[in-house]
């Protein structure tokens, strides 16, 4: 795990000062001391539930997490992310728990999670005493224009609680029958968590290169729902006994059936992040009286993952994939580049006969993956020419007809994921098949294969999922 200066002692002066200039929101924290809470065993957890009329936000005008819409008395703390990327830190308008935090972009981006997971386990190593949280666009964040993170003072979250314990005891050597190890990369591992709800993943890594990649990896096994840029989760990351530490709750929807009910069966319960974790909000007062256990229960029910997505993920994260070789260039000469090994582009010719690479000559020359995917993998070479285009798994140089022949060794799924992609979706379930047939029987399948592309959707990722078994 990489150092960092914590930034708790900054942080409190930060939290005191600003509250003590802002008499609207330090209104709302004091009224945390009192505001009324219960605790209601559910699912293996034992929720806890707040009244917090408070919890309504003080917006003036346009987007609240931009700059230039800052409250009067509104500070910030800054914060860097990776490429730097820079935050600022903000007191949140509208608290949950004392020290509640906002960590928002100081441009106006959208809420995403691509490619800025490591600055989010950058600044839980940051705030060793909190636990940071992010809402998907479509996952309890009433900002999703702007990109943003929130953190508080760890402990308060029952499902945090319970997976500080288990992932504790798994450092430890210890099993427990409340998770299942589901996979590894390098120094992180994913467990599936099987108390609450559905669609709880819980990971520890040395490091944040291999933790993103491990989050990363989950993420992609999730199908997008229409027109949306991510899949529909919460996330929380913390730091403990010198590792990272994290918790994934994937969805099904964004609200409960009840939120629209009329008349009784209307509750103003709205989860993110903080209500998937077991710490249930409740903004308007007379409901807190009325929420029991069944009411609570189908609105997790209605929210969480539905059983057979998370049959369908849990199959896709343990799966393996048969591996075929593909031909993929040819030529007296063939520029490259591994991406993971930092040396940028390289070059292979023919030469009497052989490979030329670096002024050594080569009957074969191999550059393996450094990581296999299971499941769609990440790309890990690139072919440079007319058409620039990069591919997952190994790649082989070997001598044919005369020439330099590159070769992709890959997984079947990733190959027939990257060939269906190109096709019209209407055709790809039923392509799909047949090309598994072909690839089941030896045959050499006709239709072009251009490495990974951006095309490959949900869509084309169900079509491979829905003929897999399909193939005597």
């Amino acid at each position: 795990m990489r150092n960092f200066t914590s930034m708790g002692t900054d942080i409190d002066k930060f939290v005191h000062d600003q509250l003590s200039v802002w008499p609207a929101v330090a209104a709302k924290y004091r009224n945390l001391k009192s505001t009324r809470t219960r605790t209601m065993p559910l699912r293996g957890i034992l929720v806890t539930i707040q009244s917090n009329p408070g919890r309504v936000p003080i917006f003036d005008h346009g987007c609240p997490l931009c700059e230039e819409n800052y409250m009067e008395h509104q500070h910030t703390l800054p914060f860097e992310g990776r490429k730097r990327r820079k935050y600022n830190i903000l007191v949140n308008r509208a608290p949950i728990f004392p020290n509640h935090l906002v960590i928002t972009r100081d441009i106006h981006a959208p809420q995403t999670i691509w490619h800025r997971f490591p600055d989010m386990l950058d600044l839980a190593a940051s705030l060793e005493n909190y636990i940071v949280f992010y809402n998907s666009p479509n996952s309890g964040t009433t900002v999703p224009g702007h990109a943003h993170f929130q953190a508080c003072p760890k402990g308060y979250m029952p499902l945090e609680r319970a997976a500080e314990r288990l992932l504790r005891g798994a450092k430890a050597g210890q099993q427990s029958d409340e998770m299942d190890f589901i996979d590894s990369v390098r120094d992180a591992q994913l467990y599936h968590y099987k108390r609450f709800n559905r669609g709880i993943f819980l990971l520890r890594a040395q490091t944040s290169k291999s933790m993103s990649k491990l989050f990363y990896r989950l993420l992609d096994c999730m199908n997008l729902v229409a027109e949306e840029t991510e899949p529909r989760f919460n996330a929380f990351t913390w730091c403990s006994e010198g590792e990272f530490r994290a918790i994934v709750t994937l969805r099904g929807a964004s609200h409960p059936n009840c939120y629209y009910a009329q008349g009784e069966e209307h509750f103003s319960i709205l989860p993110g992040a903080a209500d998937m974790a077991g710490f249930v909000v409740v903004p308007q007062e007379e409901d807190f009286d009325r929420l029991n256990a069944d009411v609570l229960n189908q609105i997790f029910e209605d929210v969480t993952l539905p059983a057979a997505q998370e049959e369908r993920l849990l199959w896709r994260l343990v799966r393996t994939q048969p591996r075929i070789e593909v031909e993929i260039e040819s030529g007296e000469e063939i520029s490259f580049e591994i991406i993971s090994d930092g040396a940028g582009p390289q070059k292979v010719s023919f030469q009497e006969g052989r490979i030329d690479y670096n002024g050594v000559l080569y009957d074969e020359l191999v550059f393996e993956a450094v990581t296999i995917s299971t499941l769609f993998a990440e790309p890990s070479f690139i072919i440079y020419g007319e058409n620039t285009r990069r591919y997952a798994g190994t790649l082989k140089f070997l001598v044919k007809d005369g020439k330099v022949q590159a070769v992709n060794i890959l997984g079947a799924e990733d190959y027939l994921l990257s060939v269906v992609s190109l096709m019209p979706p209407k055709e790809q379930k039923e392509r799909a098949l047949a090309l598994r047939k072909a690839l089941f029987q030896g045959e050499k399948i006709q239709e072009p294969y251009i490495g990974l592309t951006e095309k490959a959707d949900s869509a084309a990722r169900a079509a491979i999922d829905e003929t897999w078994g399909q193939v005597l």
